[in-house]
């Protein structure tokens, strides 16, 4: 009896052992995208925008998430731009007016920013790419403060300038973290 039982306790754990998950499993790409996002001004924002291309793209880095996130952001600062340009031909008040106007231009601004930093991103130059891109965020800024001049008006385009915001954050948050990894590296 003493044997059977012994047989019996050592086949389960050898099973249990042989079947157990591993600590060298492969990640998931959800895992990976949100390795990369979470550290992000919004995450959730960065993982809706990432997870699509990582599922379909192998060997999806840190590179390709910010050109990714480049991507969507160039779509929504023109989505913006041409809310802008409508506000302006519709709105009746000269203050709110002008400040679209500052607006059209900050916006024209970040487009240019976007397209320079696709050129160093496309290089694999991060510390440039980072220190030029944070000009995005002031053009943000420069046209917040338009409105708050205004006599503190709401945008009509808040929603939209928000998520502007935001993935421009990512960017640079994720331009910072590849700016990190890499200085790590090359101290190893």
């Amino acid at each position: 009896m003493d044997f059977t039982k012994t047989h019996l306790v050592l086949l389960i754990v050898s099973t249990t052992l042989l079947f157990a998950p591993t600590t060298y499993a492969v990640r998931t790409p959800q895992a990976r995208v949100w390795t990369i996002c979470k550290p992000t001004t919004n995450p959730l924002l960065c993982y809706k925008t990432l997870l699509p291309k990582a599922l379909s793209t192998p060997k999806f880095n840190m590179y390709k998430a910010v050109d990714v996130e480049i991507q969507e952001a160039q779509a929504q600062v023109v989505k913006t731009v041409a809310k802008i340009a409508n506000s302006i031909f519709t709105s009746s008040d000269k203050n709110i007016a002008n400040a679209l106007t500052i607006c059209k231009e900050q916006y024209g601004n970040m487009v240019d920013s976007l397209i320079e930093v696709i050129t160093l991103v496309s290089k694999r130059n991060a510390v440039e790419a980072r220190f030029k891109f944070s000009a995005f965020i002031s053009y943000h800024s420069s046209c917040e403060q338009a409105f708050v001049e205004s006599k503190n008006a709401i945008p009509p385009f808040a929603d939209d300038a928000k998520v502007v915001y935001d993935l421009g954050a990512n960017i640079l948050d994720i331009l910072k973290a590849i700016e990190d990894r890499e200085t790590r590296l090359a101290h190893h």
